[in-house]
C-alpha cells in the first residue's frame, strides 16, 4: 500500500479517531484504525464495538491495499513533521511515514465495519444538534451501573427536536426548533455521547440523522458515525415538565449566584450529612446558603427578586452549579416547600429547563 496526503487533513483525521478506539484488553484488534486505500479514494474505519467511524481523506494512491496499525504514536510523530505532503506505505508488516516505522496488526481478526443503509429522519445544523448533547449531558447518569439512564434521550418530533437526561435525583430537557421526516427516539449511551460532541464541536456544517437495523446513523462532510441505542425503557418525563403548580418565584443574577455557590461549594463538598447539600433560605429579597461539616461552615447571601411567601429548602450545590454553567441570562428558580422538586429556567428561555429535587437536611 503506498499513498500521498495533506498532513494536516491527515493529522485530522488521526484526532478524529482518538476520540473513539480505546484499548481492549479481550480483543486488543478493536483499539486498532483500519485504513485502506483503493482507486476510489482513501478510507479510515475504527470502532469502539459500540459506536463506529468512517471517514474518507482525498489522496494520491500509488498501490492498493489494507492495514490496522495503532494510531496514536503515528498522530505523535506525524505532528512533529514540518512536509505539507507525506507519502504512506506499508511492507512486511511494518508502516512507513518519512523516516519512521510503525509496527502494523493483522487485518484478518479486524471485525467487518462498513456503512449500514439507512433510513433518513431529519437533517440538521451539526452545532445545534451537538448543543443540545453538551446542556443535556452533565445531568446524566454517569456509569454503565443503570443503563436506562446512563444516555441522553432524544426525540424526533415533527417540528422540533427534544433532548432529555436524568440521573434519577434531577432532569435536564432542552428542544430545538427542526423539522423532522419520522417521529422517533432513542437513547443515546453516554459514552457516545461525549465521544461524538466532541468529533462535531465547531462544525457548523449541515448532518443527516438517520436509523439503519442495528444503529442510529450520523452522516456529515465525508463522515460517517453510527452508534447503538439503548433499548431500555426511558422514564416517562412528560408528567414532571407538565407540571406547573409552583406558587414561589425568584430570579437572580446568574454570574451573582454562581459566585456564591462556588464559595459554598468549597465548604459543602466536605458535608457529612450530604455532599454538596446546602440550606437555601429564600427570606424576602435575598437567598442566604448556609452549609457547614465537621471541617468547616459557610454562609453566602444573593440578591433576589421573590414572588410568595418565604420559605427554606436544601439543595445540592454542585448540581445546581451545573445547570448555571450552561446559561447566561438570569436564573428563575421555582418551588413550593423544602419538600417538593425545584424548576430552574434561564430567563425568557421555556425550552430549557431543569428538575432538581431537594435534599433532607436539617435547617
Amino acid at each position: 500500500m503506498k499513498f500521498v496526503v495533506n498532513r494536516e487533513e491527515f493529522i485530522n483525521v488521526l484526532s478524529a479517531f482518538s476520540l473513539i478506539l480505546k484499548d481492549n484488553p479481550i480483543k486488543p484488534i478493536i483499539a486498532g484504525l483500519k485504513i485502506q486505500a483503493t482507486k476510489d479514494g482513501i478510507t479510515f474505519i475504527g470502532t469502539s464495538l459500540e459506536s463506529n467511524l468512517i471517514k474518507e481523506l482525498d489522496g494520491k494512491v500509488i498501490e492498493e491495499g489494507v492495514i490496522v496499525v495503532k494510531s496514536q504514536l503515528i498522530l505523535e510523530y506525524v505532528k512533529l513533521l514540518d512536509e505539507t505532503e507525506i507519502e504512506i506505505s506499508s511492507k512486511d508488516n511494518s508502516l512507513f511515514i518519512h523516516q519512521g516505522e510503525f509496527i502494523t496488526l493483522d487485518d484478518k481478526d479486524y471485525p467487518m465495519i462498513e456503512k449500514e443503509e439507512f433510513t433518513k429522519i431529519t437533517s440538521v445544523k451539526s452545532n445545534i444538534f451537538s448543543q443540545g448533547l453538551e446542556k443535556c449531558k452533565f445531568c446524566a447518569y454517569p456509569t454503565t451501573d443503570n443503563l436506562a439512564l446512563n444516555c441522553i434521550r432524544v426525540l424526533f418530533k415533527k417540528d422540533k427536536l427534544e433532548f432529555v437526561s436524568s440521573d434519577s435525583y434531577r432532569l435536564a430537557y432542552l428542544e430545538e426548533e427542526n423539522e423532522c421526516i419520522e417521529e422517533r427516539s432513542y437513547s443515546i449511551p453516554l459514552d457516545s455521547v461525549n465521544s461524538f460532541t466532541k468529533l462535531i464541536k465547531d462544525n457548523d456544517k449541515e448532518m443527516i440523522i438517520g436509523y439503519s437495523d442495528k444503529h442510529l446513523v450520523f452522516v456529515w462532510d465525508k463522515t460517517y458515525y453510527s452508534t447503538r441505542t439503548i433499548d431500555l425503557p426511558f422514564p416517562d418525563f412528560q408528567q414532571i415538565l407538565s407540571f406547573n403548580s409552583f406558587d414561589k418565584n425568584m430570579e437572580f443574577n446568574t454570574e451573582e449566584l454562581k459566585s456564591s455557590l462556588k464559595k459554598v461549594i468549597t465548604v459543602a463538598k466536605t458535608s457529612y450529612e450530604a455532599k454538596y447539600g446546602a440550606i437555601f433560605d429564600f427570606k424576602n429579597n435575598i437567598l442566604t446558603i448556609q452549609s457547614h461539616s465537621g471541617k468547616g461552615k459557610i454562609s453566602q447571601k444573593v440578591n433576589m427578586i421573590k414572588n410568595g411567601e418565604n420559605f427554606k429548602g436544601s439543595l445540592n450545590t454542585k448540581f445546581l452549579l451545573e445547570f448555571l454553567n450552561n446559561i447566561s441570562k438570569n436564573t428563575i428558580i421555582e418551588g413550593i416547600n423544602a419538600s417538593s422538586m425545584f424548576k430552574i429556567t434561564e430567563y425568557n428561555n421555556p425550552k430549557y429547563l431543569y428538575i432538581l429535587m431537594p435534599l433532607a437536611l436539617r435547617g
